[in-house]
């Protein structure tokens, strides 16, 4: 299992939120803002910590198989969070509610108990940023050097940028991920806080915007959301949220230069996505008036790409959620589903209704040869949204409510609540069991399914 390895990388994975936490720190400390000390206390605690954990892994490092690399997934997903929600909790929640605003920080879901509380102190703000645009590395991280692969997904895609090596070490192909990801990750939203500084009032809002759509998080850091900017600012965020949710395989080769023909079904699938659902929402808000086609362009992206934020009239609930949990490219920041396992199922249908009308035809090769992991992760995503919508049934909410709540967690599409209801403040008002429920399905969101399923299987730990 290689426990120096896994011991490592929980080391590396604290030093990195203890190294993030100096910036809203000194946020704090500028603005006389009584949190300074409570992200002090917290980069204390988690730095102590993560050096702890590397003082333990010392040693001959050990390959690390799939079962190392899950303790690692869930470790990041389910641990680090305890100490990401340190300097929340110090500053006025329950550790609880803390625990759950890191949750769904970390996890891009943007499902703030209080719109308004989130945005409140400029620290706070700029520290759920942050937590997002880690998370949103560490997702398409994750996705690219493990599940995306033809045993989970069903097909062949593009090859990522980087040696995903043997089965024997996935933590060092997580590594190698990270590293081919970051500096384009890292581009883009430095291109976006440039861009954004233009149109924001203070560089702190940029920060934060840019850090969060990027990551596919959907945190605006004002009340009113984008209206509360210019009018051009929507024109702006548009094409960074078209790439939050796009295939960074493709960006990444595409920023380096690369000169290979590549041919990526997904993403020309994503952009046709973005289009034909545009005109969706378009027609059914009433397709009288040009001037509504931008806005409903612009909510398909951020629905699809899981930001999760509309601007102008919002579109029908239930096609909204739909969209989310269609999701973005596989290899991306977004949640929901992922077009990529849409187009196996597709191609499974197809298949299956040519041999129904033509039993004895020949139809050549078959296009997907082990779509296993994408039928099991759609009737763990399709079982665990029904548990979650009869669960929060039983709370006496509205069916609309219900529904949207259940599709934002399990999509990572938190500002999805307020298609159902503008007039909610935040996930507040659900009772503190039912955020547990929330808690978990924001998790299980960012996990594959089979990954999920493995968890619960004692054969899997004792091989």
């Amino acid at each position: 299992m290689g426990l120096t390895s896994i011991f490592r990388a929980f080391g590396a994975s604290l030093l990195i939120v203890a190294v993030a936490m100096i910036a809203p720190y000194f946020v704090a400390l500028a603005s006389g803002d009584e949190t300074s000390g409570g992200f002090l206390f917290a980069i204390l605690v988690t730095t102590v910590t993560g050096a702890g954990a590397f003082a333990a892994s010392t040693g001959r490092s050990q390959p690390a198989d799939m079962r190392g690399a899950l303790i690692v997934i869930l470790l990041w997903w389910c641990i680090v969070p305890i100490f990401a929600a340190l300097p929340i909790a110090i500053n006025g929640l329950t550790f609880a509610d803390a625990y759950f605003e890191a949750v769904s920080a970390m996890t891009t879901t943007g499902a703030w108990l209080s719109g308004a509380a989130a945005i409140e102190g400029a620290a706070g703000a700029l520290w759920r940023a942050q937590l997002q645009w880690l998370g949103g590395l560490a997702s398409l991280s994750i996705a690219a050097a493990i599940f995306i692969r033809p045993a989970f997904i069903g097909i062949d895609t593009l090859l990522p940028p980087f040696s995903r090596g043997e089965k024997d070490s996935y933590l060092r192909s997580i590594r190698n991920a990270v590293s081919a990801f970051v500096v384009v990750y890292a581009i883009i939203t430095c291109f976006a806080f440039i861009v954004l500084s233009i149109m924001t009032d203070t560089v702190l809002d940029a920060a934060i915007i840019a850090l969060s759509t990027v990551a596919s998080g959907g945190f605006i850091p004002r009340e009113g959301g984008i209206a509360a900017y210019s009018s051009d600012m929507a024109r702006v965020l548009f094409p960074i949220i078209v790439l939050s949710g796009a295939n960074f395989v493709l960006v990444a080769r595409l920023m380096r230069g690369s000169r290979e023909r590549v041919r990526d079904m997904e993403s020309r699938a994503y952009f046709l996505m973005i289009i034909i659902v545009a005109m969706l929402f378009w027609i059914l808000l009433g397709a009288g008036d040009l001037a509504l086609i931008f806005p409903q362009i612009f909510n398909a992206a951020s629905l699809l790409s899981t930001n999760g934020f509309v601007i102008g009239e919002a579109p029908p609930l239930a096609v909204a959620m739909v969209t989310a949990i269609i999701g973005g490219a596989a290899v991306s920041t977004a949640g929901g589903f992922k077009i990529l396992r849409w187009l196996v199922i597709m191609r499974r249908a197809r298949e299956e209704i040519r041999r129904l009308i033509i039993p004895n035809a020949i139809f050549g090769r078959r296009r997907v040869s082990n779509e296993l992991g994408v039928w099991t992760h759609f009737l763990v995503f399709t079982m665990t949204l029904g548990i979650l919508v009869i669960a929060l049934s039983m709370g006496g909410y509205s069916f609309d409510i219900v529904a949207a709540t259940a599709t934002a967690a399990l999509s990572n599409t938190g500002p999805l609540i307020y298609v159902a209801d503008s007039g909610i403040e935040g996930y507040a008002f659900f009772s503190e069991p039912i955020r547990w429920l929330l808690l978990a399905a924001m998790i299980i969101g960012r996990l594959e399914a089979a990954v999920a399923l493995a968890l619960f299987n004692i054969a899997f730990w004792r091989t």
